[in-house]
């Protein structure tokens, strides 16, 4: 259990509590705790009684019984006493990752790199050369044995670097860029599905 839980307990058994008796009753800092009551408070899981909240006279706060749902602490916060995570990075988001990293990259690279399907990472990356944030530079397979041709595999450039967030895609349409808050739709090409 950790200290945002322990003041939940507290508090819920409290008629009215402060801020500063909560926070050193679980040994934890006064402002990160006065900004975890502002969230439930937010929430709707406690309300001001009285008090106008200036020094010497600070908020009373009550935790509110008609409120049944328990707020979530923590890394994905807790349902009961089972811990529910939040899922880690999407694929399209290790991918890209990858990419900004790398600048040039192979699919198997970038599969080695990010455990993410070869398969997905090559519809993200043909999507993304759809709306011109890469390129791939594909080997001449003209005039070439069966013999040259093992290993040769298509090397993906970054051309549009707009930041950390992951374009997300729109199936069909393009990208919605995070980092600039554009959509990037597709770019029509004869030769390219």
């Amino acid at each position: 259990m950790n200290k945002h839980e322990l003041a939940w307990n507290y508090m819920k058994q409290k008629e009215s509590f402060e801020v500063t008796e909560v926070a050193n009753a679980v040994d934890m800092d006064i402002e990160t705790f006065r900004k975890s009551v502002k969230r439930l408070e937010a929430k709707g899981f406690v309300t001001v009684v009285s008090g106008p909240g200036v020094a010497g006279r600070p908020f009373i706060y009550k935790v509110n019984a008609s409120n049944d749902a328990e707020p979530q602490f923590g890394k994905g916060g807790t349902k009961g006493s089972r811990r529910v995570e939040r899922k880690g990075k999407t694929g399209q988001q290790l991918i890209w990752n990858s990419l900004r990293i790398n600048r040039v990259a192979t699919i198997s690279m970038i599969v080695a790199v990010t455990q993410v399907s070869a398969r997905t990472v090559q519809r993200y990356l043909h999507s993304l050369e759809k709306a011109a944030y890469v390129t791939c530079r594909r080997p001449d397979r003209k005039n070439r044995s069966n013999e040259d041709r093992v290993g040769d595999e298509g090397a993906w450039m970054l051309k549009r670097e707009t930041g950390p967030k992951a374009p997300i895609l729109r199936r069909g349409e393009g990208f919605w860029d995070q980092n600039q808050q554009t959509f990037y739709p597709f770019i029509e090409t004869g030769g390219n599905k």
